[in-house]
């Protein structure tokens, strides 16, 4: 007996350690959730970051769900089959025990996670879902037997495992194109082209994308959070319970033994909160740090941009007014003079053709180059007013907790100093002057 409780300590220790540290992860997730302000998807800048909009597919009408013919960025589907085992087990006194019983098995599970784009109303940005814990809408939830024709149809028309019930159970889930979506994992430059993307990384643990808005995600980390604690709870009164019986104790001490798992339970679970809430307003206040620096970032790349662009477009300016003063001087000739400076007898006849094959040319396209400036002019302040923006929301949500009781407390220990609204200093700062002149 003390063999097999045993055992059940070493189950139930493991299953308080394993829903314990999975508590301890959404209790963080939810943190993040809540501390950080949403960026928009062109001023997604390098490293942990949230975003909210509508899912896009990368290229063509995204992924068709098999059961429900929704297009979806995502989509998992899985087949259980109900069939008869029979199995023989030895009761206390040794003897051979054969129980029959209906049990679910797999008959086959798919999962299909391309690249997608998260939009909004400034842009989009690519998402790669590899590694992601994902919260799906539902699609299908379906228990069917032999009589209906998706019962064959959704399986692809797999046949029935041994000893088979006849009935199969179908569930899909998925993210439908086009609908709201939130992201909440770190961004990094893609590898294709300079822009950014939303993937796993290995120095941080949370990459969340939910079928849904913000706060969809805020009540599925907290009930994630409860749930993994109240399983932990479960396996460390199970593991106390277990535990007298092991060392040949008393059975009233296995009431005492579950009263002191749960207990050591909660008192982890409880420092384990409090340095929590320690260290993530303390990576707060880093994130208010890193949103002011890519402020800097963002204007000394307008700094050195623009004179750049500026150059590029005042040279093709004077390249093509070269282009046209010579056309000018062209149609002005009655003539058109050899190499040798000898007139050419058939230039009348040919001084048309010419001009009308030149003129055909297309456009040197200064017209572009100008364009070219604008956007360039309007995307570098388009970003370092969304970095502005982004500063400015995480420095109030800062402020607002470190004057607010117990984070007082927090930032009075550690010292953490105020974060003030941006204000634009330097002369990166300034505005550059675009000299388009020859």
């Amino acid at each position: 007996m003390r063999f097999y409780l045993g055992i059940a300590c070493v189950l139930f220790l493991a299953g308080a350690a394993i829903f314990l540290w999975d508590a301890f992860g959404r209790m963080r997730t939810r943190r993040l959730i809540a501390f950080l302000p949403t960026s928009k998807a062109k001023g997604v800048f390098i490293g942990l970051v949230e975003l909210s909009g509508t899912a896009e597919c990368e290229r063509g009408e995204g992924t068709v769900a098999p059961m429900s013919g929704r297009s979806c960025v995502y989509v998992k589907t899985k087949i259980e089959e109900k069939r008869i085992e029979t199995r023989t087990t030895k009761n206390s006194d040794g003897e051979s025990v054969t129980k029959t019983e209906a049990v679910w098995k797999t008959l086959a599970e798919n999962e299909s996670r391309p690249l997608f784009y998260l939009r909004d109303e400034t842009g989009a940005v690519r998402v790669d879902p590899k590694d992601a814990e994902i919260v799906a809408e539902k699609f299908v939830e379906e228990t069917l037997d032999r009589s209906a024709p998706e019962y064959f149809k959704w399986a692809d028309g797999r046949s029935e495992l041994p000893n088979s019930c006849g009935i199969r159970r179908f569930t899909e889930v998925g993210v439908p194109l086009g609908s709201a979506l939130y992201v909440l994992g770190k961004a990094r430059i893609r590898k294709d082209v300079v822009a950014a993307e939303i993937a796993k990384d290995e120095t941080e643990p949370t990459f969340l994308i939910v079928a849904g808005n913000e706060e969809k995600a805020r009540k599925g980390a907290n009930y994630e959070e409860k749930l993994s604690l109240a399983l932990a709870l479960f396996f460390a009164v199970g593991f106390g319970a277990c535990l007298p019986g092991v060392w040949g104790a008393e059975r009233r001490a296995i009431g005492f033994g579950a009263l002191g798992g749960g207990g050591v339970c909660v008192a982890l679970w409880a420092a384990r909160a409090l340095l929590s809430y320690v260290n993530s307003f303390v990576e707060f206040r880093w994130f208010v740090d890193r949103a002011k620096s890519n402020i800097d970032v963002e204007l000394k790349r307008r700094a050195d941009l623009l004179p750049a662009l500026a150059e590029a477009t005042r040279a093709a300016g004077e390249h093509e007014k070269n282009v046209q003063e010579t056309l000018a001087a062209l149609r002005s000739q009655e003539t058109i003079l050899r190499v040798d400076g000898a007139p050419n007898g058939g230039a009348i006849a040919t001084a048309p053709r010419l001009l009308a094959l030149v003129e055909g040319v297309p456009e040197l396209g200064a017209d572009k180059n100008f364009a070219k400036l604008r956007q360039g002019v309007v995307d570098a302040e388009d970003r370092i007013a969304l970095a502005r923006e982004y500063y400015n929301n995480i420095a109030e949500n800062y402020e607002t907790r470190r004057k607010t009781f117990p984070h007082s407390l927090v930032a009075a220990l550690w010292r953490l100093p105020e974060a003030k609204f941006f204000e634009a200093e330097g002369f990166e700062a300034k505005t550059v002057d675009v000299d388009l002149e020859a």
